[in-house]
């Protein structure tokens, strides 16, 4: 590990130290793939050698990671986190130049520790974005309801909502192709449309998550029901190969997030 990994990973082991010398649940902030992926590398060292891992969503890509009592099993587990919707109220601003970014941007211009903000998602109706759903840890959620009014030019409202509402509001788009392999990187340029030399850059700058953790090589093999999300691009879901094409090439069944 290097210097900055290793002070990740003493900050996670202090967490799961605390939780197994006083038999607790502890909970960590918001973890991005990358720090996900130095957990799992050394979950051999951890006291208990378990955890949980949630982010509001089972395929949340920044999630918290629980150091478990160790008499409490993953049902037995409250995450302190919080959804939060955001309305867009303006009607005389042209909505569709606002971005996830200007949302995170307008959340973290309110003081807030980038740590504490899970992930957000942006919903669309007509080319314009009307709504987005942002996950946060509990002790921020009434500071977001009651301070954040503006976002770029957009007067908008937030309130708590259930992670059902989000589910309602998310659409996944069935696309199928045809690969000769399922190494990762044969698979997200076949999904999001990019070069080989693209997706290349891409894992190898840490870009690249498989299951909410950073994945850094390309010949991984994609298995059914992996979550890939490639940041900046987008985000899916392989659901499966559907068999060989006469010229022996895999047919493959996937899901993207809009």
């Amino acid at each position: 590990m290097d210097k900055e990994e290793n002070l990740v990973f003493r900050h996670l082991l202090d967490l799961a130290k605390l939780s197994f010398a006083r038999d607790i649940s502890v909970f960590s902030d918001f973890l991005n793939n990358r720090e996900v992926a130095i957990l799992k590398r050394q979950v051999a060292d951890l006291p208990l050698g378990r955890f949980f891992l949630y982010g509001g969503l089972e395929d949340a890509e920044r999630v918290m990671v629980c150091f478990p009592a160790s008499y409490e099993d993953r049902e037995d587990i409250k995450f302190p986190i919080e959804c939060i919707e955001i309305l867009i109220k303006s009607v005389k601003y042209e909505n569709n130049s606002l971005t996830h970014r200007d949302f995170l941007g307008a959340i973290l211009g309110l003081g807030i520790d980038r740590k504490l903000i899970g992930d957000i998602f942006t919903v669309s109706e007509n080319g314009s974005i009307v709504k987005a759903f942002v996950f946060c840890q509990e002790k921020i959620a009434d500071f977001i309801v009651s301070e954040l009014r503006q976002i770029g030019r957009c007067n908008v409202s937030a309130q708590r909502t259930s992670v059902d509402k989000v589910m309602v509001c998310r659409r996944i788009e069935d696309k199928y192709g045809t690969v000769p392999s399922l190494r990762l990187d044969v698979i997200i340029g076949e999904a999001l449309n990019l070069s080989r030399t693209k997706v290349k850059m891409l894992i190898d700058g840490d870009k690249v998550a498989v299951n909410s953790a950073a994945s850094s090589t390309s010949h991984y093999q994609v298995s059914e029901g992996d979550v890939i999300s490639v940041r900046g691009f987008g985000k899916f879901i392989f659901y499966g190969s559907l068999g060989k094409t006469k010229k022996d090439r895999l047919q493959i069944h996937i899901g993207k997030y809009c």
